[in-house]
């Protein structure tokens, strides 16, 4: 079952819905006879609940669109009841570019609020703030508006919070890791970040204000989850193949049967194999996913190996290439396995298994 569904795609980013989304109209219905509302002024508290969320959108295609030009891709944005979150693929490592990215939607927050500024002033003559805090004055267009406008403020105000993972708190750490560099910097936003959740707990729980309880959890729980991600992104980075390759490697041939595969996964040794032809020629590569569907189907593990079970041949590296470069290419060539060279000669091999058994030992 999936969790999300996709509302529409723009500039080629598609926007979802996370399933979660639907308990909007439990609490639009709940605010609604909370405060005694009619159904036609629930219906309007109902419709801005929906703008507020365009409004997020928007916000959101600001990192996004910022994101591309400095060349990074952005996988989707998804929509939940507490907000929204763009989903880049990385975040550059330049802190002015990580700066400009997490600007960006707050700017947008700003632009609106300017826009609808001068729609509520020059176009029906009224006044930028609401007359009062009454959901009832929705249902009067012009009131309408500066409830936006107040919105799309506090949208900007909350989130340049400085508490890592929002906006504010990518501002902080970028800024702090102009002078102390990106794993430190990190450190100390997620630290405040985590300070700052523990307040918005408290005074949840004091006044009363569900919401807020929540994203002080939610930012909480997640304020430490990219320090790991740096740390490991840097080990990667600072090593290279020649340093974790496997020297001795099984190197099968397409005569040789399935269950030769099979016997070195159950011994807990390799599970991706280069294959050759009878010239020794690599064929290709047979990886754990393929070995699991074979089980799974009942072939017959005494057969040869086919050609068709092998995926392309592996991409090819130097014992030089950075383990981050190489992540790249299996995620790019969606391999498990590339084979290191040297002077046109396999030397060795590099793994998934190899990279993360890696990681849990020195991250």
């Amino acid at each position: 079952m999936q969790s999300s569904l996709r509302i529409g795609t723009f500039f080629n980013i598609p926007v979802k819905i996370h399933w979660t989304f639907g308990f909007l109209v439990v609490f639009v219905i709940y605010i609604g006879f909370l405060n005694n509302l009619y159904w036609n002024e629930i219906l309007a508290f109902g419709l801005y609940v929906l703008v507020l969320f365009l409004c997020v959108i928007f916000h959101e295609y600001g990192h996004a669109l910022m994101a591309r030009k400095y060349g990074v891709t952005t996988r989707d944005i998804i929509l939940s009841p507490i907000g929204g979150i763009a989903r880049l693929e990385n975040i550059p490592e330049e802190p002015v570019k990580e700066l400009m990215i997490a600007l960006a939607g707050p700017a947008v927050n700003v632009i609106l609020a300017i826009v609808l500024s001068l729609v509520a002033v020059f176009v029906f003559n009224g006044s930028v703030f609401p007359t009062s805090s009454d959901l009832e004055l929705l249902v009067i267009p012009s009131e309408f508006i500066s409830f936006v406008i107040i919105m799309n403020i506090a949208l900007f105000v909350f989130n340049l919070v400085p508490a890592f993972p929002m906006d504010g708190g990518r501002v902080l750490r970028s800024l702090l890791a102009m002078k102390w560099g990106r794993l430190k910097a990190t450190q100390i936003a997620q630290l405040i970040g985590k300070i700052i959740a523990i307040v918005f707990v408290i005074i949840g729980l004091m006044y009363g204000h569900i919401m807020l309880g929540l994203i002080g959890l939610f930012i909480y729980f997640t304020a430490g989850s990219e320090t790991k991600g740096i740390a490991v992104h840097q080990l990667l980075r600072s090593t290279e193949a020649g340093e974790v390759m496997r020297t001795s490697f099984t190197k099968l041939n397409l005569s040789d049967p399935i269950s030769l595969a099979l016997d070195s996964v159950k011994r807990g040794g390799e599970k991706n194999f280069l294959v050759s032809d009878s010239m020794g020629n690599i064929s290709g590569m047979l990886d754990q996913d393929v070995l699991v569907y074979l089980i799974k189907s009942g072939e017959n593990i005494k057969d040869k190996i086919a050609a068709h079970y092998l995926s392309p041949h592996p991409v090819s590296v130097s014992t030089s290439t950075r383990l981050t470069e190489i992540w790249e290419l299996m995620q790019k060539n969606k391999t498990s396995l590339v084979v290191v060279k040297e002077k046109d000669e396999v030397i060795g091999v590099v793994d998934k298994e190899i990279i993360n058994d890696y990681i849990n030992l020195y991250a």
